[in-house]
């Protein structure tokens, strides 16, 4: 029972980052410092087999307002949490 509320808290973290993002993404003409933020990732690793070209490249945008996002998803799954004990 404990690793599948882990589980739902990361995820309602990872959504709330992810909506929190795009919320500063759509409110960036209106409060610029939403949008601003780091690039954090991999330049692309490939492997060519001849038969197989296989590629790999992540990247992690990390702007205000997705930070605020994450907060606020911690906020909720710990009330979450809260209510069920």
């Amino acid at each position: 029972m404990k690793r599948r509320r882990g589980l739902l808290n990361f995820f309602i973290i990872l959504i709330s980052g992810v909506i929190g993002a795009i919320v500063g993404h759509v409110l960036k003409d209106i409060v610029p410092i939403l949008d601003k933020g780091l690039k954090v990732g991999t330049d692309q690793l490939s492997a060519n087999l001849y038969l197989i070209d296989v590629s790999f490249s992540i990247h992690v945008n990390i702007t205000l307002a997705a930070v605020i996002g994450i907060l606020l998803g911690v906020l909720i799954a710990d009330i979450g949490r809260r209510r069920k004990e």
